[in-house]
């Protein structure tokens, strides 16, 4: 999302660029911005990314606009559980806060009965000491659609290269900066922009450039099959819990059944001739060993997980059927769940630590990424993403710029 937006937004200023991806497409599976959906909102307990969703929603229709696509659909947001205290996510006090203070449409449920009643297939709710806010702005993006349309509509003033794996890159040259592919190519430019999520640190240490503290979650999701009559009334919702057990860490979430394009739909109608259609559940906690880099990652996920994925559809969706396929995506994560959006060296800039937070925000990213290579002043404050933050002890402050 972070290339695809930058390149994007210097196209905007007429600055060439050339987008480079290792993998065989602009959002490959391997990585984190691929798939058919992403939650948008401002829905937030941090007031500053609920404000900042506002400006990166007007950038959104741009987008849209420019590549004649309709990226993002408004299906509204369900937050709701027991009162966890702030998570990665925020919390659904926190957001109920966020969402009066800044005077901002939604509406709360009291009681997991209240929520029961709102949405007759969370039946898991009921008699459950569980309080909800729902914000019927909030809605789902096409994900690696949205990393597609902004390279397209950069390509006039970018070349992008798939299936190309830089090999060296040089900063230090009196020239810009000179990659080198795999298969030999030689690209020249003033400035670099790295955007590699977990493989950041393997680039940025391949370039003799100080790295990051950043750790790579293993975070899993998966695809149910269920009733096309039953996905109707299933919300885009997000479940905080505490968890039942030390690998449970209890927040979970799912997108209806019109945020799950890509899955082969090769069922015939059942006996009450009622077609099947499927949902995407999924968590937001590491599922395996968190680590430093892609080295040790296991795409295979946890069996363990698995089964508590399964439990919470057992229990809050029961209606849902079987699992029918599972992923595990790797997430960027920082300390403070902040990302890095920051020049390292003179010619150097880096986005990475997304924290499993970034894709909504993706056109404001490119124009702060954009900023940054241009000198301009960026759309909006970037401090709290510095690279040399009290969060990322890891950058040697003589070379941060």
């Amino acid at each position: 999302l972070a290339g695809t937006a930058t390149a994007y937004a210097l196209s905007e200023k007429n600055v060439k660029s050339i987008l480079v991806e290792r993998g065989t497409s602009l959002a490959p599976p391997t990585a984190s911005s691929n798939g058919d959906s992403r939650m948008y909102r401002k829905m937030y307990s941090d007031e500053f990314f609920s404000k900042m969703q506002a400006t990166a929603l007007k950038r959104w229709k741009d987008v849209e606009k420019k590549s004649g696509e309709t990226l993002l659909e408004k299906n509204g947001l369900l937050f709701y559980g027991e009162d966890t205290g702030e998570t990665v996510e925020g919390s659904v006090l926190g957001a109920k806060k966020t969402m009066e203070n800044l005077n901002l449409d939604h509406t709360f449920y009291e009681s997991g009965d209240d929520i029961a009643k709102a949405y007759p297939a969370l039946k898991g709710c009921q008699g459950m000491p569980y309080s909800g806010v729902y914000e019927a702005d909030a809605g789902h993006i096409k994900a690696s659609k949205a990393c597609e349309a902004m390279a397209k509509i950069a390509s006039e003033v970018c070349d992008v290269h798939v299936n190309t794996k830089i090999v060296s890159l040089d900063t230090t040259s009196n020239n810009g900066v000179v990659a080198t592919t795999e298969d030999g190519l030689t690209l020249k430019a003033d400035n670099v922009v790295i955007a590699a999520g977990p493989w950041t640190n393997s680039v940025l240490e391949s370039a003799n450039l100080p790295t990051i503290n950043l750790e790579v979650w293993e975070v899993q999701w998966a695809h149910y099959r269920v009733k096309a009559s039953v996905a109707s009334s299933i919300p885009q919702a997000f479940h905080f819990r505490k968890g039942q057990c030390k690998e449970d860490g209890g927040l979970y979430y799912v997108f209806p059944a019109t945020a799950t394009e890509s899955v082969p739909n090769n069922d015939n109608n059942n006996d009450d001739g009622d077609e099947y259609t499927y949902v995407k559940v999924g968590v937001d906690f590491p599922t395996g060993g968190d680590t430093k880099g892609m080295d040790a990652f296991d795409y295979n996920g946890s069996e363990k997980v698995l089964d508590l994925m399964d439990g919470w559809v057992k229990e809050h969706l029961p209606n849902v059927e079987e699992r029918v396929e599972q992923f595990t995506s790797p997430y960027t994560m920082t300390d403070d769940s902040y990302f890095v959006m920051d020049k390292i060296a003179k010619n150097v800039a880096v986005f990475s630590g997304g924290s499993g937070r970034a894709f909504k925000f993706a056109p404001l990213i490119g124009d702060c990424m954009a900023s940054l290579v241009t000198g301009e002043e960026p759309p909006i404050g970037i401090e709290r993403f510095s690279a040399s933050r009290e969060a990322l002890k890891c950058l040697d402050p003589a070379v941060v710029h």
